[in-house]
């Protein structure tokens, strides 16, 4: 079930939403959310097949990205399911407090790192398109690799505090909602057993770390995105009406920008349309949770949540078949017509040396064609200076 994990201890007036909450849980919830899970689990592995053989992307940057993607959005549909499935209690299990700490952090780390590998994929290209002789060297995607590590262990550090013990000290399921909640706040009869140790980790301080992750994993995120997004835009408008032959040859190596480009977009737009709604909620939530309106308690957490999943089982997905010559490789993939890959080796010495070539002759003829007009001029002043002489 939902878990609407930043939700203090309040009551609502919730005469007018509950008759209407089992149906908005079930059919806004509960059954697109497990369509969603199986289309996810199935897809993104064949993703992670398809950039590891696609002609297009083996051994490039991207193929690294989007696979660390598909990678950390099945283990999110993982964890939703797994939660679900406890918080039915299908096994029996009573509720404890870990479970809010383990599936907070789970949650917010796979999500977080969703996210951020995003931004690293969208300023990836804007290198690509920007810089194009300093991408060229990167011929085995290392700095790909030491980047999404650095989001990992980064996200893991970040969101730390949630498995602090006691973050959360109370899991209880609410009926009328039809959702667990975990509370930072212990009840009136434990609260004189507080440790020392834990004493700083009052519930406003806990709100305000909440809030905070909500900024660094969604906000910082989604910001750096759409300013990436619309510089990638006017730069490849910009390359593509002055026609700049070097930059178009060094893309080659980074996959075609009319391939590449359009996954990348496609890539952060589901991500801002389909993850930030939830977040914004939960943020509006922890300021105004006095005042909201019971549709914010009731409605909103199930349907959000499910706007959510569709970004880790679909993103991958329509990132692949929004161009058409991924559309026909994952076709052929699927249809077992997939031709034999030439070796690696191949590829390191034809490819590369074939860029590097082309943009050597490029420099040469330009620098021919710059001393034939320094020529030329030279030879048209020394005639007009005989002419001078001779009519003198």
């Amino acid at each position: 079930m939902e878990n609407n994990s930043f939700v203090f201890n309040y009551t609502f007036a919730t005469d007018e939403c509950t008759p209407w909450t089992p149906t908005v849980h079930l059919y806004g919830h509960l059954i697109p959310g497990i369509i969603l899970y199986i289309f996810g689990i199935t897809f993104n592995p064949i993703a992670l097949y398809y950039f590891a053989t696609s002609r297009n992307f083996r051994r490039s940057v991207y193929s690294y990205y989007f696979s660390a993607i598909a990678i950390f959005d099945v283990l999110r549909l993982n964890i939703w399911f797994l939660f679900l499935v406890l918080d039915y209690k299908v096994f029996k299990f009573h509720f404890h407090s870990f479970e809010c700490s383990t599936q907070i952090f789970s949650e917010s780390l796979a999500s977080s790192i969703s996210a951020w590998l995003t931004v690293s994929l969208t300023v990836e290209r804007c290198l690509v398109t920007f810089k194009p002789l300093q991408t060229i060297t990167d011929t085995k995607g290392r700095r790909a690799l030491i980047i999404i590590l650095s989001v990992i262990l980064t996200s893991c550090a970040i969101n730390s505090l949630f498995l602090q013990p006691g973050f959360y000290r109370r899991r209880e399921y609410r009926e009328q909602m039809r959702t667990v909640i975990c509370f930072y706040e212990n009840s009136s009869a434990n609260a004189t057993a507080e440790s020392p140790a834990r004493f700083f980790l009052t519930p406003e301080i806990k709100r305000m770390y909440t809030m905070s992750i909500i900024i660094f994993r969604i906000a910082i995120p989604f910001m750096l995105l759409l300013t990436t997004n619309v510089l990638l835009f006017l730069r490849v408008r910009q390359s593509e009406q002055q026609s700049i032959k070097s930059n178009k040859i060094l893309l080659v190596r980074h996959g075609q920008h009319r391939q590449i480009t359009p996954m990348i977009f496609f890539s952060s737009c589901i991500l801002l349309l389909t993850v930030s709604p939830r977040y914004l909620h939960m943020f509006y939530m922890n300021l105004f949770y006095r005042s909201a309106h019971c549709s914010l308690t009731h409605f909103a957490p199930h349907l959000l949540k499910t706007l959510e999943l569709c970004n880790y089982a679909f993103n991958v997905f329509i990132s692949i078949v929004s161009g058409k010559h991924g559309r026909h490789e994952l076709f052929n993939m699927l249809l077992c017509r997939s031709k034999p890959l030439p070796s690696k080796s191949y590829y390191s010495t034809i490819n590369q040396t074939s860029i590097l070539t082309k943009l050597h002759s490029q420099q040469r003829s330009n620098h021919k064609t710059d001393e034939q007009i320094h020529l030329t001029d030279k030879l048209s002043l020394a005639n007009a200076n005989n002419s001078h002489q001779d009519s003198l």
